[in-house]
């Protein structure tokens, strides 16, 4: 089949929603569709995923809507020599002006809103501005969709906007090649080993109190300290700044205990959360780590002794499905909207942030029991999200719309 995927921003720095469309489309195109990617250059660095053709268009101007002439003219051409269209994300004109051509010339298309629906999501900024973008755009989007992508049920129950119309439940995955070639352990803290000691004193102790090993090289591995990763785009949604107020009720506890955050984000915000962190005096107890993609991503999730993600609200987080792809356990907030997790026993959600510290303390504490939760997640992943298994479920979607165009057109 041929297949038209819509993003407004196809660069690696824009996250999950990226990252989900790169995954499918490389799977699909693995079996043998053809994949065509249109979306925007907003200035990140290009996502190029294997076996598809990406288009990619300048923007208009610097408006949060996207608007681009160039997309616009160049989807009114080439809609309708595609079977399906799917649309990622709602609010901004990428979508709007192929869910356009695409209605114009009865051509099915999926809208995918990412969790932005969602009703947590609704609520973060602009409420009246959404409502009307809804009464104007999106909402007749997506009436007129074949059907709107949910990502897991959770998102549609808490998306009562879509109440009503038809939708697909159709998750995100893992490549199988990467689930079977994950890193052996060690590699991110000898990377890091100024990360790895409790303190300078107490890494000298460990290297002191160890016998030399062959050739000459001292043991530490008394001064490893239980660390905590946080890895993901930083943004205010996902509440790294509400995850730092309660991290000294961990440090009570497991007073050695290390935050990693792995990530970018828009700078003043960034900084604004290293001022809170040094405000609170745990700069000896969290560590920036940057951005971390590919084997470096999933480096530091098989050494980490556990996952947060302390969001306000997430569609289908490809941050957790990574970590449990490690095997690493997870403590996550209710609004993660991932029922699976403790569904799986893969780890903890928390429905407020001293029971997320609370949480964190106690997988942190049992070593047996983040093992089984690793266990369980990694087998969740091998199950149920590979891209392979998300793309054999796709592809029946996509060659039913097929099927109901071809009859529509007899």
């Amino acid at each position: 089949m041929k297949l038209l995927f819509v993003i407004t921003d196809l660069s690696i720095e824009a996250g999950g929603v990226t990252s989900a469309v790169c995954g499918l489309s490389e799977a699909l195109a693995a079996r043998g569709h053809a994949i065509t990617i249109a979306g925007l250059d907003l200035g990140g660095t290009p996502a190029r995923p294997a076996g598809a053709q990406v288009h990619v268009f300048a923007p208009d101007s610097k408006s949060k809507l996207a608007p681009s002439r160039s997309l616009n003219a160049w989807l009114c051409e080439n809609v309708a020599r595609f079977d399906v269209v799917h649309i990622h994300g709602v609010w901004q004109h990428p979508g709007h002006y192929a869910a356009r051509w695409a209605y114009k010339h009865r051509v099915p298309y999926l809208v995918a809103p990412h969790g932005m629906l969602d009703k947590a999501a609704l609520r973060l900024r602009r409420m009246w501005v959404k409502r009307l973008a809804w009464l104007l755009w999106d909402g007749p989007m997506c009436r007129r969709a074949a059907a709107i992508h949910c990502l897991n049920l959770a998102e549609y129950r808490v998306s009562p906007w879509i109440h009503g119309l038809k939708y697909v439940v159709l998750g995100n995955g893992i490549a199988g090649a990467v689930l079977a070639d994950m890193p052996r352990r060690g590699a991110f803290r000898q990377a890091h080993p100024e990360w790895s000691a409790t303190s300078q004193e107490s890494a000298g102790q460990a290297a002191a109190a160890e016998p030399l090993a062959a050739g000459g090289a001292a043991r530490q591995t008394a001064a490893r300290r239980p660390m905590a990763l946080f890895l993901s785009r930083i943004h205010p949604k996902k509440g790294l700044d509400r995850l730092f107020t309660v991290w000294p009720l961990v440090l009570a506890k497991q007073p050695h205990a290390l935050l990693v955050v792995a990530g970018t984000g828009e700078p003043h915000y960034l900084q604004s959360l290293k001022d809170q962190c040094r405000a609170l005096g745990m700069d000896q107890s969290v560590a920036w780590a940057g951005q971390l993609v590919d084997r470096a991503k999933y480096e530091a999730l098989v050494d980490a002794d556990l996952f947060v993600l302390p969001s306000h609200q997430e569609g289908f987080s490809m941050a957790i499905t990574e970590a449990m792809a490690a095997r690493c356990p997870v403590v996550i907030t209710r609004p993660c909207n991932f029922d699976e997790v403790a569904a799986a026993g893969a780890g903890l959600i928390a429905d407020d942030m001293p029971a997320f510290a609370d949480a964190v303390v106690k997988v942190l504490g049992d070593a047996a029991g983040a093992s089984a939760m690793g266990d369980h997640g990694q087998r969740l992943v091998q199950e149920n999200y590979t891209w392979e298994t998300v793309a054999e479920k796709a592809e029946g979607i996509y060659q039913s719309l097929g099927r109901a165009r071809a009859a529509a057109r007899e």
